[in-house]
């Protein structure tokens, strides 16, 4: 491929960054801490490789990894709170690979032998 055609190239990790942005610039209508959005250049995301690896239509790895990235902010807001502000400016990395582990658990999670997607499995579940 020309190295001209290579900015076309999709990538997660630039995808999970856009989407961190998203969810970034409507952190009021989002109810965010405004702390997220203060740090959000602190948060950064990569992975081992650069390509699509859950073959899905739905973006949830990119959109699994943003959600990770708000959690981190969150949790350097609690620290910074907890500790004071660091000297240094906080480093919020978040790998992909491990943001998608995260979310295979709901797809991998069983009740009583009751996989999410089985009608029965609501039976075994609280009430909202």
């Amino acid at each position: 491929m020309p190295a001209s055609d290579a900015g076309s190239i999709y990538s997660p990790v630039r995808e999970a960054g856009h989407i961190f942005s998203l969810l970034c610039n409507q952190a009021e209508r989002l109810s965010l801490p405004p702390e997220v959005v203060e740090g959000k250049d602190s948060v950064s995301f990569y992975s081992s490789h650069d390509e699509i690896y859950f073959p899905i239509p739905f973006k949830e790895t990119e959109t699994l990894a943003a959600l990770k990235g708000v959690e981190g902010s969150v949790a350097a807001a609690i620290a910074d709170l907890r500790y004071g502000k660091p000297s240094q400016k906080r480093d919020i990395k978040v790998s992909l690979e491990k943001a998608t582990a995260f979310g295979c658990q709901a797809y991998m999670a069983k009740i009583d032998g009751l996989s999410k997607l089985d009608p029965a499995v609501k039976s075994k579940l609280k009430g909202l």
